[in-house]
């Protein structure tokens, strides 16, 4: 019975080889499965690898080209790491090693298409040491990845030691050079001689340290002198011109400054030079009026009893580049005029600004009084820059409220004050409580600037390039320790509406046309466009939120001050002095405009009224200016 039973359990010899071929089948379509996906996966990362390595050597070329070898040699070192053997970057970073080093001319370098519109990038130098210093490796390490203070105190502290090798002292040029070329890429431009200086001091006579030196400092020069000597300024921006046609807005301000020279000219009757003034301007860039102008003078240059007419002066006065309502007055003419004319009835194409201006601010009489004006200068001697606080009408002198900070913003309460923060341990944007002296730190860059608070206290919108791309940004952060920060925009110059969630800001549309004053919501939403000059910058709400007051350089040859009415775009001149008038703030009572001027080759305070008119000296700044764009102005109750 037991052996009946085993034998019906038996397989047969049959059925175990088709059993065992099925399973031997099957294992192997799985195993062939595998492989293929397997070579599958691997033809897909190996084309990957293929695009990306053809992606970045293209890359790298641009940056090369572009003048920005540090973004170049992180391209190639990516190209390295999927292909070690990739000879084309190894052929390109020794290229790039040649350029650092100044082992290639400039004449080369200039070949490479180098961009005129800025000082040349920061560049990365990997020095190669037979015996490696830990300290170097760390200053290495710190200059590779743009740390270029930490990587200058390493360096300074082995040249200390007695180690002056040419490693150490590549390095700590190349330090100081990138660190010079990234503070007059945030406009610091003293620090960035002072920097610049420190590099030469390492290699005497390098010629991309000299170079960019004596860039920055004939732009500085421009900045000092355009508005207080025309003359002056003139001869300097034709050296810079030639020095670099394209470095920021250089021919733009020669342009200017040949337009306001001629002008000085006339009015001291000197026609045949103001008229080779004009021409001068003109074959840089034809602006409306200008040819008519230079035909004006040019009749009495040549004894003609017969004035040609200015033909579209006054509508290129007022409509171009924006359409503008004067209403101020001089210190020789106390009424307020109006300069509309007929031929400015219709906007050209260069504005379609409204030209009846909608009155929107208080019509005052007396001098200005009540509430403090907040600013920031650097301190006479030490360089340290201080926010100040200025009494207004009450003649009392201005108190420190914080220092080693800038651009000055506080909130609607009067509880917090937000500041650019220029400490070394605490760089970035911060506050403090003007009663406890508590100190926060909300954002970590030092490119992170123009803190403006949104009108609940809750948040700060700002400006920062502190992108690769060093291109402006506009971001918010929470107002609390390192908050988290929203990306909203390309622009610069926030300014916070004091009772809504709209921010005024300097922009363009989404092609990067149309530049001038925009505004938008707090999350970077419903953009509108204020006013379409591409220099108007700085804007400023009044209190009653009902105009914008702002900086512009292009509507009339120098900066002056300007209000836009929201309520129709139409655009009212507050300033005319021929001078700089900077940064303007609106007084609490939404009365009048108080700004920066050299006006009597001092910077000072002053304030005109917001319609406009006689403008009154409030006080002098404490401590030096330096670049105004550095600073920011606040009048507060």
């Amino acid at each position: 019975m037991t052996r009946e039973t085993t034998e019906r359990f038996v397989f047969p010899e049959w059925l175990r080889w088709v059993l065992g071929a099925v399973t031997f089948l099957a294992a192997a379509i799985l195993i062939l499965s595998i492989v293929l996906g397997i070579r599958a996966g691997q033809r897909q990362l190996e084309l990957q690898s293929r695009q990306q390595i053809g992606i970045s050597l293209q890359r790298a070329l641009d940056y090369r080209s572009e003048g920005n070898l540090e973004a170049a040699l992180e391209e190639y070192r990516r190209v390295l790491i999927l292909d070690p053997n990739n000879t084309a970057a190894a052929d390109g970073i020794e290229i790039l090693l040649a350029l650092a080093s100044g082992q290639v001319s400039a004449d080369v370098v200039a070949a490479q298409n180098t961009p005129t519109g800025a000082t040349p990038a920061p560049t990365v130098v990997h020095v190669e040491t037979s015996a490696t210093d830990p300290q170097f490796d760390k200053a290495q390490i710190a200059f590779e990845s743009g740390r270029w203070d930490d990587a200058i105190a390493l360096l300074e502290e082995l040249r200390q030691t007695g180690d002056s090798s040419e490693n150490v002292t590549a390095l700590l040029y190349n330090a100081y050079l990138s660190l010079g070329i990234e503070q007059e890429r945030q406009d610091k431009f003293e620090q960035a001689l002072s920097t610049l200086d420190k590099a030469l001091a390492v290699r005497p006579g390098a010629p991309e340290a000299q170079t960019a030196r004596a860039t920055i400092a004939a732009y500085l020069d421009v900045l000092t002198l355009s508005g207080a000597d025309w003359e002056k300024a003139v001869a300097t921006l034709e050296k810079l011109y030639a020095l670099d046609a394209g470095y920021r807005d250089v021919r733009e301000r020669l342009q200017r400054a040949h337009m306001q020279y001629g002008d000085t000219l006339v009015a001291e009757q000197d026609w045949c030079r103001a008229v080779s003034q004009y021409n001068a301007a003109i074959a840089i860039q034809v602006t409306p009026g200008s040819i008519s102008k230079r035909d004006k003078y040019q009749a009495l240059c040549d004894g003609s009893d017969t004035v040609a007419p200015e033909l579209g002066d006054a509508a290129a006065t007022n409509a171009a580049p924006g359409a503008t309502t004067s209403a101020t007055s001089n210190s020789t003419d106390t009424n307020a005029q109006t300069d509309v004319s007929p031929a400015a009835s219709t906007p050209t194409p260069e504005s379609a600004e409204a030209e009846e201006p909608v009155v929107t601010a208080p019509v005052v009489s007396g001098s200005p009084s009540g509430g403090r004006i907040l600013y920031s200068v650097r301190e006479a001697g030490s360089g340290r820059s201080l926010i100040f606080a200025q009494p207004v009408g009450s003649g009392a002198a201005p108190s420190v409220l914080v220092d080693d900070a800038s651009q000055p913003a506080m909130r609607n309460d009067g509880a917090r004050l937000a500041f650019h923060d220029l400490r070394a341990d605490s760089i970035g944007l911060g506050s403090i409580d003007p009663g406890s002296g508590l100190r926060l730190r909300f954002t970590q860059f030092g490119e992170d600037s123009q803190p403006s608070w949104s009108h609940d206290g809750s948040r700060l919108a700002f400006a920062s390039n502190r992108e690769g791309d060093r291109l402006w940004r506009i971001y918010t952060v929470w107002a609390e320790e390192n908050g988290a920060t929203q990306n909203l925009s390309f622009g610069e110059a926030p300014d916070w509406h004091p009772t809504a969630d709209l921010i005024a800001f300097r922009g363009c549309d989404e092609r990067g046309n149309g530049c001038g004053i925009w505004t938008m919501t707090g999350n970077g939403g419903n953009r509108q466009s204020l006013t379409n000059v591409p220099a108007d910058t700085r804007p400023d709400w009044s209190p009653n939120g009902s105009f914008v007051v702002f900086t512009s350089d292009a509507r009339h040859g120098n900066p002056e001050i300007y209000r836009v009415n929201v309520s129709d775009g139409s655009v009212v001149r507050i300033t005319d002095s021929g001078a700089s008038d900077v940064d303007p703030t609106v007084s609490p009572d939404s009365a009048w405009v108080a700004f920066l001027s050299n006006r009597d080759g001092a910077w000072k305070i002053w304030a005109a009224p917001a319609t406009g008119g006689d403008a009154q000296l409030i006080a002098p700044v404490a401590g030096d200016v330096g670049n105004w764009l550095e600073q920011n102005i606040q009048w507060i109750p």
